[in-house]
């Protein structure tokens, strides 16, 4: 949980203090947001170009999820959705750091610098245009991490056991466009489900959010014009909900239950269920704010 909780911290994260380039007054105001508005005319340098559909909507605003799916990161869009089946959250940002993966934020969740995304190639050069390995790229490079839960088997002594991990994928070793097989990998086993629910606003005299919506439904919500600004429902997001729901690994917790005990639990739907014999789940909730989009000015 703390784990997602920092990635949703830095969502939607550009560093305020980086000058454009080229610089140029009329474009201060563009470079410190999300995402990176293009120059007009546009340059190479640019990480956003309309001209060639980029960036998909997954990567439009700080948070982007699919209900009961993973994102396809071939496609970066959303599979066909499974009824119960956990959801994928994807947290998007631009790094902050001087020397590499030793500081900042240049590494993914899987531990791969977000450099080798090829749409990080014009960003990542000196200000002679020449690709460098050591350094601070001359401008901020894009990352993306993905969660989600995987089906995976692991050991419990000599017993083999089915469950899920939770999983990530990031643009560094998986960028868009690439094959989707394997670019989710297992980081921590023993979830049994994984559900996300989206704050948004839609007043500009207040950013709390009027309610929490699946990931579908902020995908369905109509564009709001707010301080003269054109925003989506991704883009309006303040707070995130996470539900993990967690099993017992054949630890045989409920040995013998007393007469009269609790023998029941609630499920990321909030359907109330009976424990499994000798099994224990427990649900955990936590909301955390997307501080990146919590700024009553531009």
């Amino acid at each position: 949980m703390q784990l997602i909780g920092r990635a949703i911290m830095n969502a939607g994260f550009y560093p305020a203090t980086v000058a454009p380039i080229p610089v140029d007054a009329a474009q201060y105001g563009m470079y410190d947001t999300y995402p990176p508005i293009p120059s007009i005319p546009r340059v190479i340098t640019d990480w956003a170009n309309p001209a060639d559909n980029w960036p998909p909507a997954a990567f439009q605003s700080g948070v982007f999820g699919c209900d009961g799916a993973k994102l396809n990161v071939q496609t970066s869009t959303c599979d066909a959705a499974v009824a119960n089946d956990p959801d994928t959250l994807v947290i998007n940002y631009f790094t902050n750091d001087a020397m590499g993966s030793a500081t900042g934020t240049r590494v993914d969740c899987t531990g791969s610098d977000v450099a080798g995304d090829t749409r990080n190639a014009e960003r990542n050069k000196n200000s002679a245009g020449v690709t460098i390995t050591t350094g601070p790229p001359r401008l901020p490079l894009f990352g993306s991490n993905r969660y989600t839960l995987n089906n995976t088997n692991v050991f419990v002594g000599q017993s083999a056991l089915a469950t899920k991990s939770l999983s990530c994928s990031g643009n560094g070793s998986s960028p868009h466009g690439t094959a989707n097989a394997t670019a989710y990998q297992p980081m921590l086993a023993g979830i049994e489900d994984m559900q996300f629910a989206y704050g948004v606003y839609s007043s500009e005299t207040s950013l709390s959010p009027d309610q929490f919506y699946t990931a579908t439904q902020v995908s369905a919500l109509t564009v709001a014009t707010l301080n003269g600004l054109p925003l989506t429902g991704w883009q309006r997001v303040v707070s995130i909900r996470v539900c993990i729901l967690t099993k017992t690994l054949n630890g045989n917790t409920r040995l013998a239950d007393a007469s009269g005990s609790l023998r029941t639990y609630v499920d990321c739907s909030g359907t109330t269920k009976n424990q499994p014999a000798g099994e224990t789940f427990t649900r955990f909730v936590q909301v955390f704010g997307a501080r990146n989009n919590l700024k009553q000015s531009y």
